[in-house]
């Protein structure tokens, strides 16, 4: 989404592992939060998915409660702990 020329929401694909499609890269700017533009995102990439019969799914870090409140309402549930580790050179 663009307000203007300037990209303050967005949301993708990734993996489409069949019959499954991830949505990803769900991000909205910190001054354009509260407005619904991840829901609509969301809802677009959904439906995108399952026009392809696939089934949408996603990944969300465990303590973004404001980003796993809008997936519950569009009516994702969690499923299965992921963990992710991040490994970087000692400088």
């Amino acid at each position: 989404m663009f307000e203007g020329d300037k990209l303050v929401a967005m949301a993708g694909q990734r993996l489409h592992a069949l019959p499954f499609a991830e949505v990803s890269a769900v991000c909205t700017h910190p001054n354009h939060l509260g407005r619904g533009y991840a829901k609509q995102l969301l809802i677009q990439q959904v439906n995108r998915i399952q026009a392809a019969n696939q089934t949408p799914y996603l990944h969300v870090k465990d303590t973004n409660e404001r980003a796993i409140s809008v997936y519950e309402s569009l009516g994702f549930a969690k499923r299965i702990p992921v963990f992710f580790y991040v490994i970087q050179r000692d400088k």
